[in-house]
């Protein structure tokens, strides 16, 4: 038996500490994704056991130890995910819910003609068809990184023109 499932065994005999840091990173169990959160900490629980084993001998300071650990760990997770969806947060253009003909309709308000071609494939290969960023920097030699610069700014163009 290799230390990974010692790691879960102990996790599974400490279920109430991963409760507890979920509980104290306010992840509750009314959230929709609590159970992915307990699996999480579950393997970073299993992780940690098998490190702080090869480290230590000791293990009478493990629990406050995994505690501290798990708690910064799932604080991180939950600060990339607030940031992602900060970053990716397209309710005001979710383009997704016009059906593909009735598309030009909803965007009378764009003037095309302040669009750059970039700009206009962005719009319409990425926010209509749903092709990532990643396939359209291939496409324009371009880093995602850049892409994600550029959608941005047509997104500011867009809540401009929507303005008008």
């Amino acid at each position: 038996m290799n230390n990974l499932e010692l790691g879960f065994q102990d996790a599974l005999n400490n279920q109430r500490l991963i409760h507890g840091v979920l509980k104290r990173v306010h992840i509750f169990s009314t959230r929709a994704d609590y159970d992915d959160y307990f699996q999480e900490a579950m393997i970073l629980y299993a992780q940690t056991y098998e490190k702080y084993r090869q480290k230590h001998q000791d293990m009478t300071k493990f629990k406050a130890f995994v505690f501290q650990k798990l708690t910064w760990r799932l604080t991180d997770m939950l600060r990339q995910e607030k940031h992602y969806f900060d970053f990716h947060s397209l309710e005001e253009f979710d383009f997704q819910r016009i059906p593909e003909n009735n598309t030009g309709e909803h965007l009378d308000f764009v003037n095309f003609s302040e669009l750059s071609v970039v700009e206009k494939d962005i719009l319409q290969k990425h926010f209509i068809k749903g092709i990532p960023l990643v396939i359209l920097a291939k496409h324009y030699q371009q880093t995602t990184r850049a892409l994600r610069y550029r959608r941005d700014k047509l997104l500011h163009k867009l809540r401009h023109m929507s303005e008008r």
